[in-house]
């Protein structure tokens, strides 16, 4: 309890700035080193390819928007609008986590490892190749629907 009244004297003439970045990295008031969380952090559950396999469908849907849609007039604003989006909304989570792990130095898994070994959810275990298939189902169908649509649509005019 002393202790605690002691950290919590200290973080009163810290910042609250300070105060929060610490808590961010895990460090008690007068620790000069981060503490490791749980040995994981932001976005290192899984292996930088499943990652990549979500860009990938992303980068396919947008690519297919552009080929199809970008040639009629009064679109390519349109289409500059969602690229940016779709670019904001891809690119912070891996500026976040680049700087996370360059915070704590924690490194990304291993893809032999993630696939050799079962992944525990909340769920229950599954096979790596099923985390796999649920992570990158929904952005690889939209990318094949978009190219169908797209396909479909240059194809009747």
């Amino acid at each position: 309890m002393p202790e605690q009244t002691a950290n919590s004297c200290a973080n009163a003439q810290r910042r609250p700035s300070e105060v929060a970045q610490a808590d961010l990295l895990g460090q008690e008031s007068g620790d000069a080193e981060p503490r490791p969380v749980d040995g994981s952090g932001l976005g290192d559950e899984l292996p930088v390819a499943v990652y990549q396999s979500i860009l990938v469908g992303f980068a396919g849907m947008l690519a297919a928007a552009w080929v199809a849609f970008g040639r009629v007039g009064g679109t390519d604003l349109d289409l500059a609008v969602v690229t940016v989006l779709c670019s904001v909304f891809l690119l912070l989570p891996i500026i976040l986590h680049r700087v996370a792990a360059a915070r704590t130095g924690v490194k990304q898994r291993d893809l032999q490892r993630f696939l050799a070994q079962p992944f525990e959810t909340a769920t229950g275990a599954l096979s790596a190749r099923e985390v796999w298939l649920q992570v990158a189902l929904v952005p690889v169908a939209l990318a094949v629907a978009a190219i169908l649509i797209g396909g479909v649509y240059l194809w009747l005019g």
